[in-house]
């Protein structure tokens, strides 16, 4: 059933009110319908329940004069003094809605943030520290190489002080080890200079690599872009 046709029963079930009261009765419903909105109509006619039951309630007032009267703005039905209309009802419930959906909103906002912050920075201080850890690595590898080259030559010189010493003892004797503390001085000296040359080879492209892998939050590719 919709509006025009309840409408229409409504009338029918009135025709033995006067004509007065039976046009000011209709005109209150169809303000209400008009009030609601189309779009609330079924929602209206749902709450009025049928043309019967509004017809009966119309009867029954005008015979109590205790519900209902008729003023100079229509007839007032106490069913609906104190109702909102479907349409205010919707807006206000809207309105509520929210209302109430937007600090949750921001409430879920802040706990996925929290969320993320307790997972992403325990996996950003692992990466970080990994990252920390084969650089540190690295550098102290081949600064043990160059300390440990060092130490080499810094033998062979002393062996060949003692070599030196030994000469006035046995000659024989002295010339080896001064020979042996030669040979370890020259290998020594080369390994020294090999792993000096090594660390300004290898520490500018770890340099260069911890680099690029910083700017890959920002270029997101390996850093070859550059701005």
């Amino acid at each position: 059933m919709n509006r025009i046709e309840f409408m229409r029963k409504l009338e029918e079930l009135l025709q033995e009110l006067p004509q007065e009261e039976r046009t000011e009765a209709m005109q209150f419903y169809i303000d209400y319908f008009n009030d609601a909105g189309t779009e609330n109509e079924q929602k209206v006619i749902e709450e009025l329940v049928s043309p019967q039951k509004v017809a009966e309630t119309i009867k029954a007032d005008m015979g109590e004069q205790t519900s209902g009267e008729y003023s100079e703005r229509g007839y007032s039905d106490t069913r609906f003094e104190q109702k909102e209309s479907p349409a205010e009802r919707g807006a206000d419930a809207d309105e509520k809605k929210a209302w109430t959906s937007q600090p949750l909103k921001v409430v879920l906002v802040i706990l996925i943030a929290i969320a993320a912050c307790t997972v992403a920075w325990p996996i950003i201080a692992g990466i970080f520290s990994m990252v920390a850890a084969v650089v540190i690595g690295a550098f102290s590898i081949f600064i043990a190489l160059v300390i440990a080259s060092f130490c080499i030559m810094i033998a062979g010189f002393v062996v060949v002080i003692i070599g030196l010493v030994k000469l006035a003892v046995s000659i024989p004797v002295g010339l080896v080890v001064s020979g042996s503390g030669i040979l370890l001085f020259v290998f020594g000296l080369i390994a020294t200079v090999a792993s000096i040359k090594l660390c300004t080879i290898v520490y500018p492209a770890m340099i260069r690599w911890i680099v690029q892998i910083i700017r890959i939050p920002f270029h997101g590719r390996s850093g070859k872009e550059v701005s």
